[in-house]
């Protein structure tokens, strides 16, 4: 199955998710308050720094099913469920550590009412079990990955998302809108998307009789996950703790008036997210030379689609914003969104270069990278919340985004490809200062302006996009032809 169908399959499922989100943050603004939101945000952002416990073995996992590929069944399970035990070890370590761990932390360090803080701690066995699920559900997904099952992927993604967003929802309209309700209905419904995993992984991979452990493979999983590890300890951290750093010097409002501007702008990372994800398994199993050269393809591609998406949000973000939820709103978020919207665009690109190194076997070269930015993130992300607030803390993340794609691109020796980004930048920088506030406008026109040759300019750098966009035209031509009866 082509990469461009695997794409599309994973850029459905992580679209419908974000229609869901659009209906139903407002309703939850509405119905739990901006006070419990912004605590329901802090504590998913908190349970993410114990990824760590995933040890990389879900990367690691797809990694090795991957060059697999044509080994027989067995030693595939063999190798699924060394993982898998592996990680839910790992998983109910660390939901005894974040137990222990997240009761000095919530009790002491955000700033929320104390009603709140009571409800947050008496939850923490729920939080808590989310651990072994996510370490559980990462081996899964990366087991369908390697066999390139990523409709079934989207499918389930999009019903757990389905579960996860709604139950607690009626949970909060019909039962409490208190955090002892919503964080178990929240953990349940996750729980529920395991079950279809499994039952994908039984019949994809397949499983069959095989050995539970091997020591030898258990090794050669440590190996890569290693360095996956490294990243996963650093990476919530710089791609995190600014919402945790805001609920700690500001309050849980000012979290989510940042969150939900977060929340919309990165769902732009769904196209590069959907395409490196479907190039992984590719990279790999290809040679270096292959690999390099399929990464180059599919930038240019990226960065034509990434220029014209972006060019959209950033027009059009603030009036989004006041309509969505209302103007009051808008005035507090869209300037961070804004800001926050630029470094996704610079971090999308990097999906590629980071997917073709660790598909290449240097996963080693991201985590120390990761490393080293860690501090200065810190210290430019604690300025930029003293001196400029919300805007500052976006600057930030931005900042770090940007210096992190670039080296990179460097080390995966794609950088001459970068030559295509420099007039994006201009097309990007335009839409953030022509972005109107009202309807009908100067500005409204100028956007309308930017947008339209945003995406000329992306057909013209791009020959396979407008190759795909003609063949879809003609296709559905001829379908609609046909459906009227003057195509045979």
């Amino acid at each position: 199955m082509s990469i461009r169908r695997h794409t599309l399959y994973n850029i459905l499922g992580s679209i419908a998710p974000l229609g869901i989100s659009l209906v139903t943050v407002p309703i939850y603004l509405h119905t739990i308050g901006e006070a419990r939101y912004g605590v329901l945000a802090i504590v998913w952002l908190f349970t993410g720094y114990f990824g760590v416990f995933d040890m990389g073995l879900a990367r690691a996992s797809a990694y090795h099913l991957a060059r697999q590929r044509d080994e027989a069944p067995g030693v595939r399970s063999t190798t699924f469920w060394t993982a898998l035990w592996l990680n839910l070890s790992f998983g109910l370590l660390g939901a005894v550590v974040l137990y222990v761990v997240a009761q000095p932390v919530f009790a002491h360090f955000f700033h929320m009412s104390e009603a709140l803080r009571r409800n947050v701690l008496v939850s923490l066995p729920w939080i808590a079990a989310t651990l072994p699920l996510g370490t559980l559900g990462g081996v899964l997904v990366g087991a369908l990955q390697a066999r390139e099952r990523f409709g079934y992927i989207s499918l389930t993604g999009v019903l757990s998302t389905v579960l996860t967003q709604v139950v607690p929802l009626i949970v909060a309209v019909f039962i409490s809108p208190e955090l002892t309700w919503l964080i178990p209905a929240i953990v349940l419904a996750r729980a529920s998307g395991l079950v279809l995993l499994s039952a994908g992984v039984w019949r994809f991979l397949p499983i069959v009789p095989s050995a539970l452990f091997d020591r030898r493979r258990a090794r050669a999983l440590f190996t890569y996950g290693g360095w996956i590890s490294l990243t996963n300890i650093v990476g919530p951290v710089l791609t995190t703790f600014d919402r945790m750093l805001i609920g700690a010097l500001l309050s849980v409002q000012a979290v989510t008036y940042y969150t939900v501007p977060y929340n919309l702008v990165t769902r732009v990372a769904i196209l590069p997210g959907a395409l490196s994800n479907s190039l992984f398994p590719r990279f790999s199993r290809a040679e270096s030379g292959d690999g390099g050269r399929l990464a180059e393809q599919s930038l240019v591609m990226l960065i034509s689609v990434m220029t014209t998406l972006t060019v959209s949000v950033m027009a059009i973000l603030p009036l989004f914003l006041s309509y969505w939820i209302s103007p009051e709103f808008s005035q507090h978020g869209a300037a961070v969104g804004m800001i926050l919207l630029a470094g996704v665009w610079i971090n999308g690109l990097a999906f590629i270069p980071y997917g073709l190194l660790q598909g290449q076997g240097r996963p080693d070269i991201t985590a120390k990278l990761h490393l080293i930015e860690l501090p200065f993130f810190l210290l430019i992300l604690w300025g930029g919340i003293h001196w400029l607030g919300l805007a500052g803390a976006a600057l930030a993340w931005s900042l770090r985004v940007a210096a992190d794609a670039l080296l990179i691109f460097y080390f995966a020796k794609l950088l001459p490809t970068l030559r295509y980004a420099l007039p994006a930048i201009v097309m990007i920088g335009l839409a953030a200062v022509v972005a109107p506030q009202v309807i009908i406008s100067v500005q409204s026109l100028l956007a309308v302006v930017i947008v339209l040759f945003s995406m000329v300019w992306a057909l013209w750098i791009a020959p396979e996009l407008r190759h795909t966009l003609v063949t879809a035209a003609l296709r559905f031509g001829r379908f609609f032809l046909a459906r009227i009866g003057i195509y045979p």
